[in-house]
């Protein structure tokens, strides 16, 4: 539903939304306990256990640990092309989502990296890096 004259955001826009989040709040979950030096599945155990949990969650976590993120179920390319869309449309009904804008960069800072045609949770890879 559209307020105040902003046009209404589509369901498959917050989908989007939802997803590109939870990847990246998986991917920081992740790092930090690395660094930390917790086993990372350790996170993944955690998350399991909390009102958190969720399909997704328990599918890409193990992915992103075991790095297994060559052959992409929503590749990072087209992930960084909807976040461009998602903050494109933000912007236009004049509002700052400031977590979709920081996806948005990690999205295409991974590209830039060469990796449009993993899968989207490869940002991980990013994370690993920037802490080594």
């Amino acid at each position: 539903m559209a307020r105040r004259g902003r046009p209404a955001e589509q369901p498959q826009t917050r989908l989007q939304r939802l997803v590109l989040t939870t990847v990246e709040g998986i991917t920081e979950s992740l790092t930090l306990a690395g660094t930390l030096g917790v086993d990372p599945r350790l996170v993944i155990e955690v998350i399991d256990d909390s009102g958190l949990n969720s399909p997704y969650v328990q599918s890409k976590g193990p992915k992103m640990i075991d790095d297994d993120l060559d052959t992409p179920s929503f590749p990072l390319e087209a992930a960084a092309k909807d976040a461009s869309l998602i903050t494109d449309t933000a912007r236009a009904a004049g509002l700052h989502l400031g977590i979709a804008e920081v996806v948005r960069e990690r999205l295409r800072l991974a590209a830039d990296d060469g990796l449009g045609r993993a899968d989207v949770a490869a940002t991980y890879r990013m994370s690993r890096q920037a802490t080594s």
